[in-house]
């Protein structure tokens, strides 16, 4: 701010003269207080508060942009940089939640966003993301936007970057970005797990929270797993999807179940480029897991090439029912107990009516080592182990596969179930999953009461 002072004496003179100056002074001081206002109004165009805008003063109404910037978790102290069809150009910074936003004018639009810089998980943002703001209200930039630009610069994300602000309108179209998400859907179901937009999910424009349970950030978490499973980057991924070439050989979409409860997340599985055959688990809660495996003519799982996390599996049904086992803390709800997952491909079928079951023996596998069987009857599951003893019969199995579950506080009891259903070639198999309680001896081991209840989960498959 510049301060004019104005002399509180002047040099004495006659009084005709003196009323001649006082005019003058007036005067001047008019005029200065004029030219000072002009020039606020000249700074205040020019934008605050973290964001600029170097548009001209066309009377055009101010607006806000801004959103999320993030990748599975928000990129914190990311710098967000704008550039419009008009000219103008804005700048903000993203907050701890990846929030960011910036005002611009109505004239100003469509715009081209991007962030560089900032953190997200405690590690440093590789490489800038792209997004577009076709007009005011929520830009969100994400690993996905970036794919939907890279689109829009036929297949590299950063094009734009050096195209003029005054061509940007013919590049950012309402047919162009729906073409470009058209393309974003088709390239994500070629990914493990086939990740795909939630309803009315808009990942441009649609709110969202980058915290763990909200579905737009589980969808970039799902994304990261999956890409990281093809062995591909980011850069490979924008070209793939603006050409509309797959990027895996074969992509396959599961559901694995984890402890405490029937707890559901996404998994999949994929034949790579290179031939390699890899599993992907995004769970939101313990982390994301990618393993390199090795598969027979039958498509099952044999061993891991790579194993990341996982010490084990037990891979039925041409993968299509399975077991992965971690070490003691990983992946588990007590630290000494080693986590477990269950795999239900997404070609099975649920079974609502039991006695389907009724009649069946099924070939049992726990901590991915097969531990026995059970046999259904007459709604009576009854377990023996491999060497030859019979647990007591459980005749409310049913309940087990109810939502609320089975309740029961014996040593080894099934407190969660599901059955399913798979036919190929005019053959019907059948699979389960359980999650199972085991309990330890409470004081001076008294039978009656336990300490410690921990979980784990079976997999059975009819013979």
């Amino acid at each position: 701010m510049i301060a004019v002072i104005f002399p509180d004496r002047l040099p004495s003179s006659t009084p005709e003269k003196n009323h001649t100056m006082k005019k003058s002074r007036l005067h001047t001081r008019i005029t200065r207080l004029a030219l000072g206002a002009s020039m606020c109004t000249v700074l205040a165009a020019c934008g605050g508060g973290g964001s600029s805008d170097t548009s001209s003063n066309d009377g055009a109404s101010a607006t806000t942009t801004g959103g999320v910037a993030a990748i599975g978790s928000p990129i914190t102290g990311g710098n967000v940089a704008l550039t419009c069809a008009s000219g103008a150009t804005a700048a903000a910074t993203t907050g701890s939640d990846g929030t960011w936003s910036a005002s611009l004018k109505t004239s100003d639009y469509p715009c081209l966003v991007q962030v560089s810089g900032g953190q997200a998980n405690g590690a440093a943002l590789v490489s800038a993301l792209h997004s577009v703001a076709a007009a005011s209200g929520t830009t969100n930039i994400t690993p996905l936007t970036d794919l939907i630009v890279g689109v829009l610069g036929n297949g590299n994300a950063s094009a734009l970057d050096s195209v003029k602000p005054n061509a940007l309108s013919a590049a950012i179209t309402s047919n162009a970005l729906a073409n470009a998400r058209n393309k974003l859907i088709a390239a994500l179901a070629t990914l493990p797990g086939k990740p795909a937009l939630p309803g009315g999910f808009d990942p441009l424009t649609s709110q969202f929270n980058a915290v763990k349970g909200d579905a737009g950030d589980n969808l970039l978490e799902s994304y990261a797993v999956a890409l990281a499973a093809t062995g591909l980057t980011q850069a490979d991924a924008v070209s793939s999807t603006a050409s509309g070439t797959a990027m895996t050989q074969q992509a396959y979409a599961a559901t694995a179940f984890t402890t405490p409860g029937v707890t559901a997340i996404q998994m999949g599985s994929s034949v790579n480029l290179d031939g390699t055959f890899s599993i992907g688990i995004a769970d939101p809660n313990r982390g994301q897991y990618v393993a390199k495996a090795n598969i027979d003519t039958t498509d099952n799982v044999t061993s891991f090439t790579n194993p990341g996390p996982f010490t084990a599996v037990v891979s039925l049904l041409g993968n299509r029912v399975g077991q992965l086992c971690t070490a003691n803390g990983v992946g588990g709800n007590v630290a000494a107990q080693p986590g477990q997952y269950v795999y239900v491909s997404s070609d099975l079928t649920e079974v609502m009516d039991l006695n389907e079951l009724n009649g069946k023996t099924f070939d049992e596998y726990e901590d991915c080592a097969k531990s026995g069987t059970t046999t259904f009857a007459n709604g009576v599951a009854t377990f023996t182990d491999s060497e030859g003893r019979q647990d007591t019969p459980v005749s409310n199995i049913a309940q087990a596969f109810t939502a609320d579950g089975l309740a029961d506080p014996k040593n080894h009891s099934v407190e969660h179930a599901r059955a399913y259903r798979y036919v190929a070639n005019g053959i019907t198999k059948y699979a389960y999953i359980t999650v199972n309680s085991t309990t330890t001896p409470g004081a001076n081991d008294d039978p009656l009461t336990f300490d410690t209840d921990t979980k784990y989960l079976t997999i059975g498959l009819s013979q």
